[in-house]
């Protein structure tokens, strides 16, 4: 047992660094994981973006908050909705509460800020009529400062199903009193505490041993990757696949036009500019591989996929020549046909002034480099046409 209390306590939250958007650039300032944290210093961030301390009571919050799926629980989305499914009586209602609400219900969760959008989906597509969420109130909850959370991702559930062509009322809240609530579940289902208890032990030893493996063994750290090596790689996003699986096997999903304001949401919808010089940062640096580009015969394309973006700004922040900007408004529908779209294809041409790479048809210099020229060209006509005197004749 002696040994037992040296094993590393395993947290109940893991950030997959390479689909942090605080990792990837030092100009993101997304806090979306901390904001909603309900523990004070249960998110910290350092040079490796987001971590999760000790403090983690495991409510999941950060998890459904990042849109990169950079977070990770101890039982993962796709294990969360398997038991969804396998609780799912088709065309009746589906409940879903957290421990204070008052009912009976198909499904508890310790927080229902750990509902994502594809989680709240996961009943209708399952096959049930409507999926019902019992709120208690959080007023009177220790975790109250997430709230906010499963209720804008309710708001997005809700957006989705209007754009699947149902109706929004597929997926909503019950106000309910206080009280426990009562859950159903099949007697095969019923947890065995000692089973339980064993397996975390396993689970524990199997973790340790790991980590042990893997760890410098002079400092007890894993080595730090070298950050131009990390970026090269990009992961999938997790939360993004399981959201695109879920409204691809919708029952009887219809995609509709449904437009919302991009600002902070986790869609966004992109537009590139004549600035652009083809330089790849955007697309180096995207967390979720949204922006690919193609180059053959001289000609340079960025091809955007805005079924993948997650509305983290990466690139509008990175881009050097500010040619990336995101639209004010995006259409949900993009998700149900995941398109792809050619935001810039041109030739690539070299600048005769600055020897500089850039994309253009006929010129034979950079915009900026056209401007300084300009510039210095009526520097020159003030200058002989008398001082601060107008350049006309």
């Amino acid at each position: 047992m002696d040994m037992l209390a040296k094993i590393r306590p395993e947290l109940p939250a893991s950030v997959e660094h390479g689909l942090c958007s605080r990792f990837r650039t030092t100009k993101s300032y997304c806090t979306s994981c901390a904001v909603v944290c309900p523990v004070p210093g249960a998110v910290q961030f350092a040079g490796q973006g987001a971590e999760i301390t000790d403090a983690c009571v495991g409510c999941g919050a950060c998890a459904s908050a990042c849109p990169n799926g950079a977070i990770s629980l101890k039982e993962s989305d796709p294990q969360l909705a398997e038991r969804i499914r396998s609780r799912v009586r088709p065309g009746e209602t589906f409940r879903i509460a957290c421990p204070r609400a008052e009912g009976k219900v198909d499904l508890v969760l310790p927080c229902l800020s750990r509902l994502t959008e594809a989680l709240l989906l996961e009943p209708i597509r399952g096959g049930a009529a409507r999926a019902e969420f019992l709120d208690p109130g959080c007023s009177g909850c220790g975790l109250n400062r997430d709230a906010p959370q499963w209720e804008r991702a309710l708001f997005l559930a809700q957006a989705l199903c209007e754009s699947a062509g149902f109706t929004a009322g597929r997926v909503g809240r019950i106000p309910v009193s206080v009280g426990r609530p009562q859950e159903t579940r099949e007697a095969s289902e019923s947890p065995n505490p000692r089973r339980a208890m064993f397996r975390a032990i396993a689970e524990k030893w199997k973790d340790a041993g790991a980590v042990a493996a893997t760890e410098d063994g002079a400092t007890g750290q894993k080595p730090a990757e070298v950050f131009r090596d990390a970026v090269q790689r990009h992961h999938g996003n997790p939360k993004r696949t399981e959201l695109l699986q879920v409204l691809r096997a919708l029952p009887g999903a219809e995609a509709r036009s449904k437009s919302l304001p991009a600002a902070g949401l986790p869609f966004a919808d992109v537009e590139v500019g004549s600035q652009c010089v083809g330089c790849n940062v955007c697309e180096t640096l995207c967390p979720v591989e949204a922006l690919r580009h193609r180059e053959a015969n001289g000609v340079y394309a960025l091809d955007f996929y805005p079924a993948l973006c997650t509305g983290c700004r990466v690139c509008e922040a990175a881009c050097f020549h500010q040619a990336i900007r995101i639209r004010e408004t995006v259409d949900l529908s993009v998700l149900f046909d995941q398109p792809s779209v050619t935001l810039i294809s041109a030739p690539r041409q070299t600048c005769q002034a600055c020897h500089e790479s850039f994309l253009g048809e006929a010129s034979e210099h950079r915009l900026s480099c056209l401007a300084s020229g300009d510039r210095r060209d009526a520097i020159a006509r003030r200058f002989f046409l008398g001082g601060n005197q107008s350049d006309q004749p």
